[in-house]
């Protein structure tokens, strides 16, 4: 189901001070040297298959690019189970911080326009190696590039080599803020908003006419696993609350996994 939210980062606070011990179920199987993902609606016969790096050091301590995690299982079925996935039919989509990149292969299986999967340049050898494993015939065009969060310069080249002026049509985040400090949490924010096109930096130029028209249909998923440190993610929901509207939340398979649907601001 789906319902609407005044704003995540009060919603994140009432959660917390309820009193509510969230579960970190955030645990992957650190033994296999590959996962696969199968549903329906993917198109091809074969399932989406990614790497893991078994030389990672274990998540308790850094690697979490290098893993799939639950939260990322839960997210791809729930993109797959909305409309069978049709919704993102002819849609460019942008995957931050894609990690193994399940979520974008995923994506590229349903129809999309074309995908473009980032994350910063010492995860980029894993990512090329899991879009090189699966099957380009039933896949859109898939891209991996490097990004740094709240890099105005390197989204601006990255919409620019994917020929794209009016930005992305769709950007997935999936357990992104998790270890991740204020700024950077922030910095997570603003690269969705500009990933999406027209000014979310200060001194940004103004959108065009045709940014202004699309702009209502693109939007941001995000899919927040709650764990014990909730108020520690409130500076990336309270950046969230200034550049984007109120979203909408959808339920998924695993009650501490929240999937957020958020669209940018149309006032200026």
């Amino acid at each position: 189901g789906a319902s609407a939210v005044t704003s995540t980062s009060r919603v994140c606070h009432r959660t917390r001070t309820r009193g509510r011990r969230f579960v970190d179920r955030a645990r992957m199987d650190r033994t296999l040297a590959s996962v696969e993902f199968s549903h329906p609606a993917l198109r091809g016969a074969s399932p989406v298959t990614v790497r893991q790096n078994l030389d990672a050091p274990s998540a308790e301590e850094e690697g979490t690019a290098r893993w799939v995690w639950p939260g990322a299982t839960a997210t791809a079925r729930w993109l797959c189970d909305r409309d069978r996935g049709r919704w993102l039919e002819n849609k460019h989509v942008l995957e931050l911080g894609s990690g193994t990149g399940l979520l974008g292969l995923v994506a590229a299986r349903l129809g999309a326009a074309s995908v473009t999967l980032t994350d910063l340049p010492s995860e980029l050898d894993l990512l090329r190696a899991n879009v090189a494993l699966n099957d380009a015939a039933a896949s859109s065009p898939t891209r991996v590039e490097p990004l740094v969060w709240g890099d105005e310069t390197g989204m601006l080249q990255l919409i620019d080599r994917a020929r794209l002026p009016s930005g992305f049509d769709v950007v997935l985040c999936c357990d992104l803020v998790y270890r991740n400090g204020d700024e950077h949490q922030r910095a997570l924010a603003r690269t969705m908003r500009r990933a999406l096109g027209d000014a979310a930096f200060p001194g940004a130029e103004e959108a065009t006419s045709s940014k202004k028209k699309t702009e209502s249909s693109r939007v941001a998923v995000v899919a927040y696993q709650f764990r014990e440190n909730v108020l520690g993610d409130s500076p990336f929901f309270d950046e969230v609350d200034i550049l984007f509207a109120d979203p909408t939340r959808h339920d998924t398979e695993d009650e501490d996994l929240w999937l957020f649907e958020y669209r940018p601001k149309t006032e200026r």
